[in-house]
Formats: C-alpha cells, sequence, structure tokens
C-alpha cells in the first residue's frame, strides 16, 4: 500500500469513527453528521462544543471541524444535501494533528482519491473533493 492509499484510507477511517461516535452520542441527529452544522446556524447548537464522549466540534463555512479525544483533527466540509465531503488539504490536516509529517503532496492524494473513485471505494463529489461510497445524506 502506497504512503497515499495509507494517509487516504486513515482519513476515511477516522471520519466514519467520528461520524459513528457523534450519531451515537447525539441520537437527536438522526443519520446526518451535517445536522450539526445546520442546527448550529439555527442557534439550536453551540457553533463549537463537545459531545460526551470528548470529541470537540466547531461549525466553519460549509462544514465542521471534529477533534477527538486524543487530538486527530478530522475537517469535513458537506454538500448542500448533508453529504459529508473532504480534499486532499483535509487528508493532511488529519496526518499533521497525529504528529506524522504528511508524505505525499495535495496532488499525490488527490490522484489516490481519485484511484479510489475508480475502483468503486470513493465518490468524487465536486473536481477534488471525494465522498465516502454511498453518503449521500438528505436527513435532517
Amino acid at each position: 500500500m502506497s504512503n497515499a492509499s495509507v494517509e487516504v484510507v486513515e482519513y476515511v477511517e477516522a471520519l466514519a469513527r467520528v461520524q459513528s461516535e457523534v450519531l451515537r452520542s447525539l441520537p437527536d441527529l438522526g443519520t446526518s453528521l451535517a445536522s450539526i452544522v445546520r442546527r448550529a446556524r439555527a442557534g439550536q447548537l453551540p457553533k463549537d462544543g463537545a459531545i460526551a464522549s470528548g470529541i470537540e466540534y466547531s461549525v466553519h463555512g460549509n462544514g465542521c471541524l471534529f477533534v477527538s479525544a486524543d487530538g486527530q483533527e478530522i475537517d469535513v466540509d458537506f454538500l448542500v444535501n448533508g453529504t459529508p465531503i473532504f480534499d486532499a488539504w483535509r487528508i493532511k490536516r488529519l496526518s499533521s494533528s497525529r504528529g506524522v509529517t504528511p508524505g505525499c503532496t495535495a496532488e499525490e492524494l488527490t490522484r489516490e482519491c481519485r484511484l479510489m473513485v475508480s475502483s468503486g471505494d470513493l465518490e468524487e463529489a465536486n473536481e477534488g473533493w471525494f465522498a465516502m461510497k454511498g453518503e449521500t445524506d438528505t436527513a435532517d
């Protein structure tokens, strides 16, 4: 497995763990991680906060930064329909937050994500922005 592949897989796994933990800890969000952003904008949740499992979140622009209890930073944006999307910068941010010097350029990570699209593991939601396969989210 190439360095780029490892970094992409680690990001996808970290995002899946955060999504699972947040939705388990905040069942009123339903199945939509993007509900944190929607509810913060509506004043129903604070823009910055923490959930019971120790994950902190900070809503920004079209997305949210999640910081796990061990300091890993999983930054994600959302499409209008709520689908969580990420790019090479977000993958590199997670690696850096783990204390690992990212070994790949943004171009290499994007190329690896596109290979994973070709193999059916990811979807390219927008140019250079990727989503986990089957993560279309329209719930709130």
